[in-house]
């Protein structure tokens, strides 16, 4: 009788994970994103955008704003540096690839995107997207060779 329960239990447990849908979810090798992003067109833009706010600023004589754009620039060199090594969450870079995001999702056939996951059921089946990161972000092929270098480590 008590074998019977076991094997009983076994097959239900069997059934249920068979019935079980696989979820997909996109993951990304995060340093790879960070090199990419702050090597993008994108972060491109935005910095030419305060080079031109700190030419004006020079300009105008304006000793505040200049400092106030010095000091940016300082904060994001950092930001970029803590988050290579792991210490800063990227939301900057996340906000940034947001618009992009759900057509990354479809072409890879996830329903989430999530730098990492520390623990998935076996329903979950990860996919790896950083390469569709990358090409949203415009790596060029210097770029891939650090990706490339950092993903050996």
């Amino acid at each position: 009788m008590k074998l019977f329960s076991v094997l009983a239990a076994a097959i239900a447990v069997t059934a249920g994970l068979a019935s079980a849908q696989t979820i997909r979810v996109g993951t990304f090798h995060q340093p790879s994103v960070v090199v990419a992003f702050y090597r993008s067109p994108l972060w491109a833009d935005v910095n030419k955008a305060k080079l031109a706010e700190m030419d004006a600023a020079k300009k105008a004589n304006d000793a505040s704003k200049v400092q106030e754009l010095e000091a940016w620039g300082n904060t994001h060199q950092d930001l970029a540096h803590r988050q290579l090594a792991g210490e800063a969450p990227i939301t900057n870079i996340l906000e940034a690839l947001s618009p992009g995001l759900p057509e990354i999702a479809r072409r890879a056939g996830v329903k989430l995107i999530a730098p990492d996951l520390a623990f998935a059921e076996p329903t979950v089946q990860t996919v790896d997207v950083t390469d569709l990161l990358l090409e949203y972000l415009k790596a060029d092929a210097r770029t891939l060779s650090i990706v490339h270098d950092l993903r050996k480590r």
